[in-house]
């Protein structure tokens, strides 16, 4: 079983959308748990209470989660094959204990940034005060590409920024969408998104990293 934290500092850059939807991918081969340790803002939460309204159930488990100590119990029952946790958007005094638990059971970090200059900061700083000391596996995800021609320049600017600051990252990008922004109001995860064109390659994505990030751990790239 692997436990995957997403985290970022920066609020706003797709934590929540990372999470559900690799987690929809995942599960066609694999048993998932979304855990949502974001107490403050319980996108997720509410992403998947708006599923059960709706009568859509989710491919996976979910559950919120209080108590970080939990995630490890899970290990010894072997129930699930993957887990992946949504996080705060914020490194506030009142949130590092429960972030530093939550890391201390993590096999593997997934960090999304906007390709915008101003979330390199944010980054750094997670990456220093919370997933280098551990020497946690980690990889940086450019998420929310805007799909015009300026959006393409500047994830091409923000790649070359990561590779020159040697920090490892995915060569898959989350491209924004329409379906992204209404799925967690409609209840829906990628892989039963309204048939588009935008669907589609939403799910083209999450597919692509999830493939991206098997190879990796088959080639020994987690704890």
């Amino acid at each position: 079983m692997r436990i995957v934290t997403v985290l970022n500092q920066k609020g706003g850059v797709g934590k929540s959308n990372v999470v559900m939807n690799l987690a929809a991918v995942a599960a066609e081969h694999s048993r998932v748990l979304v855990a949502d340790a974001d107490h403050a803002q319980q996108t997720a939460t509410s992403w998947a209470e708006a599923a059960d309204a709706a009568g859509k159930p989710l491919p996976y488990d979910f559950d919120a989660v209080d108590d970080p100590a939990v995630l490890s119990q899970l290990r010894e029952f072997n129930e699930y094959d993957l887990i992946l946790v949504d996080t705060p958007g914020s490194l506030a005094e009142s949130e590092l204990p429960r972030l530093n638990a939550l890391l201390d059971t993590s096999d593997f970090v997934i960090l999304p940034i906007e390709p915008k200059f101003n979330s390199v900061r944010p980054l750094v700083t997670t990456l220093t005060t919370l997933v280098q000391p551990r020497e946690l596996p980690y990889r940086v995800l450019l998420s929310r590409v805007h799909r015009d021609e300026p959006g393409q320049k500047r994830r091409d600017e923000m790649a070359g920024t990561l590779d020159e600051m040697e920090l490892p990252r995915f060569q898959s990008v989350i491209r924004e969408y329409t379906a992204h922004a209404d799925a967690p109001i409609d209840g829906d995860v990628v892989t039963n998104y309204p048939a588009s064109r935008g669907a589609t390659n939403a799910l083209d994505d999450f597919k692509s990293l999830a493939l991206e990030l098997n190879t990796l751990w088959a080639n020994g790239g987690s704890k």
